[in-house]
């Protein structure tokens, strides 16, 4: 699965989860999941579980902070690590 394929379904699975903002659909890419949406401790753990179950990974210990959760770029980048099956090295 490219990044490209990740970030379709992880935008399409947080469209879901943060349908109660208003947010445009178009705008999730781009914007900040706590300063922008508020998201607490509570949606973070439901993005983790929704996130593995959804690509059949298990997000690493040292990633679970809402900081490396920020944005879809920074999810995108996490699980893009966790399907190539190296956390250490960036996937071609």
């Amino acid at each position: 699965m490219n990044r490209t394929e990740i970030k379709n379904k992880l935008i399409d699975k947080l469209a879901i989860l943060f349908e109660n903002t208003n947010i445009d659909y178009d705008l999730l890419e781009y914007i900040d999941l706590i300063d922008d949406l508020g998201m607490d401790s509570i949606t973070f753990i439901t993005i983790i579980v929704e996130i593995e179950a959804l690509f059949g990974i298990i997000v690493p210990d040292e990633k679970l902070q809402m900081d490396y959760f920020k944005n879809v770029c920074d999810i995108v980048e996490i699980v893009a690590k966790e399907l190539a099956g190296n956390s250490g090295k960036e996937e071609a």
